[in-house]
């Protein structure tokens, strides 16, 4: 058998329960790339841990624009989740989609009423990378997903400052009819909340275009 992640042989002693359900395996290092954060004490708007309370960042956003987005995260954003995810999304290693698809899974179920969109990628940067590293998890976990919005040419963020992000113009433009969205409940979903600007910008789009609701998702906050 071998890790979901890193792909490497490992043994593992199946119960018979992880034999009939499709469950993520990983080894002993993928394990601990992955620490969980805690639902039931996280910001219920940024998905920040150990913050119960609505966190001074998402009162900013409140007061800024009238909502927030009622992000869940599922891992923390630390040395082993950053060494995940330059090695799947920065060099491109896709074998190590799967590292998490059963996590995944298991909390798109609580959105099975909504339409979820993974945040897409600039035309230059798809070609680039080859990929959508969001698309590629989402894939593994056998939920339909759709794409509605499409990103236009920009600067990436992972080479932005914190200040720059904040002051990032509208990248993304409605990719469906508007009437595909209207009235509906629309999950965005992206791998990390750094301030929330980018997934703010796809809520604004969609809200704009008659969306009902939307919150996000993201695989590390």
């Amino acid at each position: 058998m071998r890790c979901s992640c890193c792909q490497k042989e490992m043994v593992s002693n199946l119960t018979i329960r992880e034999f009939f359900r499709s469950v993520t395996l990983r080894c002993y290092h993928c394990e601990q790339l992955f620490k969980k954060i805690e639902q039931a004490t996280a910001c219920p708007g940024c998905g920040r841990s150990n913050s119960p309370e609505l966190c001074s960042d998402c009162r900013l956003w409140q007061r800024e624009l009238g909502f927030v987005l009622e992000n869940k995260s599922l891992f923390h954003y630390d040395e082993g989740f950053r060494e995940w995810i330059e090695s799947y999304k920065f060099m491109g290693d896709y074998r190590l989609r799967g590292a998490f698809t059963t996590e995944l899974a298991h909390i798109l179920h609580n959105y099975r009423k909504y339409l979820i969109c993974p945040l897409p990628l600039s035309t230059e940067r798809f070609e680039q990378r080859g990929f959508n590293q969001v698309s590629g998890c989402l894939e593994l976990t056998n939920i339909s997903f759709e794409h509605l919005l499409r990103r236009r040419e920009l600067a990436p963020q992972s080479e932005k400052s914190r200040e720059e992000r904040l002051k990032m113009e509208q990248p993304f433009e409605l990719r469906v009819p508007s009437g595909k969205i209207r009235n509906q409940r629309v999950l965005l979903v992206d791998d990390v909340y750094t301030t929330g600007r980018t997934l703010f910008h796809g809520a604004e789009i969609l809200i704009e275009n008659g969306a009902k609701t939307v919150k996000s998702l993201t695989f590390a906050r």
